[in-house]
């Protein structure tokens, strides 16, 4: 399943999550265990690009939680900015 091996280095080197995700999913074939081993290697650098972009998410969703809190703060004491999310 050469097409798997290739798209799989593919998106790792350009960091297309979107593509990661899809083939993380798939069931790779492989025809020996040198291309076997390959995908392995792959898809454990794909899982550490997708457990990376995660941990920024949970970052700016942190960020987005204490400026809410922050203005509902402010609210309370009439000086307030709108902010919607």
């Amino acid at each position: 399943m050469k097409n798997y091996l290739n798209d799989l280095k593919i998106a790792v080197v350009n960091k297309d999550i979107n593509r990661l995700e899809k083939l993380i999913d798939i069931t790779p074939e492989y025809d020996s265990i040198e291309e076997a081993q390959e995908i392995v290697a792959f898809l454990k650098e794909a899982i550490s690009i997708l457990q990376k972009e995660k941990n920024k998410l949970s970052i700016e969703m942190q960020k987005i939680k204490n400026l809410q809190k922050f203005n509902k703060e402010q609210m309370k004491d009439k000086q307030t900015f709108n902010f919607k999310v």
